[in-house]
């Protein structure tokens, strides 16, 4: 095959070859790379006269490739930690967790009215110091302050109840 007959035919071997590697399993930047290597073999075999039909040859060596690609991965391996997070959690994980929910909305709910206000503003509405402090205000260096005991008090409560959980 002469240089132009392949510069011709170079971007519908390559869209073969982008084919044949999608649909052996390739994902798309791997199959970018396998079509980029897919198109260097053919450039060395263009003087070969076995390549009288290359795109069947970008095919098969697309698809070849792609192949040999899934292969060097490794599979992931399945221990019991891994196993257990692929179960659906127990109706008593279930009613466990609601019951965590419902006592930490309690707790944040039992903040003193600024904190609570902080907290709101800070973590749901992700506004700025400067914003809280306009809002609500008060001094930009209180909402470091409320907020920083805001979050104290209900990490002390958190671990009270831990506490209380293992005993």
């Amino acid at each position: 095959m002469t240089i132009d007959a392949f510069n011709q035919q170079a971007a519908d071997l390559r869209q073969l070859a982008l084919k044949a590697a999608a649909t052996a399993g390739a994902d798309s930047d791997t199959a970018e790379d396998i079509a980029q290597e897919t198109m260097l073999r053919l450039w060395q075999m263009r003087d070969d006269p076995r390549l009288y039909n290359p795109e069947g040859y970008a095919s098969t060596i697309a698809r070849h490739l792609a192949v040999n690609q899934l292969r060097r991965k490794s599979p992931l391996p399945l221990d019991e930690r891994q196993a257990t997070d692929l179960t659906v959690p127990s109706p008593l994980d279930l009613m466990l967790q609601r019951e965590d929910e419902r006592w930490l909305r309690q707790r944040i709910r039992n903040l003193p009215y600024t904190q609570h206000a902080i907290l709101r503003l800070r973590q749901v509405e992700h506004r700025s110091n400067e914003e809280i402090a306009q809002i609500l205000g008060i001094q930009t260096t209180s909402v470091n302050t409320l907020l920083a005991r805001a979050r104290r008090q209900l990490l002390n409560e958190i671990q009270q109840q831990r506490n209380k959980d293992r005993q």
